[in-house]
C-alpha cells in the first residue's frame, strides 16, 4: 500500500523526504502535462506525493512536485523538459541515481530502470512500491 511505503521511506535512516505536495502544484503539473502531450502521472506516484513530496538518499532521488521543502530535492517536470527529449511522450522520468532513470512507462504500464548511458530498459516493475524499494535499497 503506498501509504506504508511512504512510512518506510520517511523511517529509513538513510532516506530524506519532502512534506506532502500542495494540491495546487500537483494540479498545475497535472495540467501542464496534459496540455504539452507528455505522458500522465501514474496514480500510486500521485498518491506518494499526498505523503512524500519527493526523497533522495545518497545514491538516488525520487522527484517531487515544486519540493521547495528540501533544497535536494528536484522537480519532475523541469528534470524531463531537461532530460526526457530523446523519448516517446509516454514515458515520464521519477528519479536518477549515478548510472540509471526510474521511469513510468505509461505504453507498458510498468515502472522501469533505464540506463542513463543508452535509455535501455535494465530492469521492470509491476509497482510503484516494488520499484521503490529496490531503487531507494529499503529493507
Amino acid at each position: 500500500m503506498i501509504r506504508d511505503l511512504a512510512q518506510r521511506l520517511k523511517n529509513d535512516k538513510d532516506v530524506w523526504c519532502g512534506t506532502k505536495v500542495d494540491p495546487l502544484f500537483l494540479q498545475d503539473c497535472k495540467d501542464y502535462l496534459k496540455q504539452e502531450d507528455k505522458c500522465p502521472l501514474p496514480q500510486d506516484y500521485v498518491t506518494l506525493l499526498r505523503y512524500v513530496n519527493g526523497a533522495f538518499s545518497d545514491t538516488a532521488y525520487l522527484f517531487g512536485i515544486q519540493p521547495e521543502a528540501w533544497p535536494g530535492l528536484d522537480d519532475v517536470i523541469e528534470q524531463n523538459e531537461q532530460y526526457n527529449q530523446n523519448f516517446m511522450n509516454n514515458v515520464l522520468f521519477l528519479g536518477v541515481n549515478d548510472f540509471d532513470w526510474l521511469v513510468y512507462d505509461a505504453h507498458l504500464n510498468s515502472f522501469q530502470v533505464r540506463s542513463r548511458l543508452n535509455g535501455e530498459v535494465v530492469k521492470l516493475f509491476p509497482s510503484l512500491e516494488d520499484a521503490l524499494v529496490y531503487w531507494f535499497k529499503l529493507n
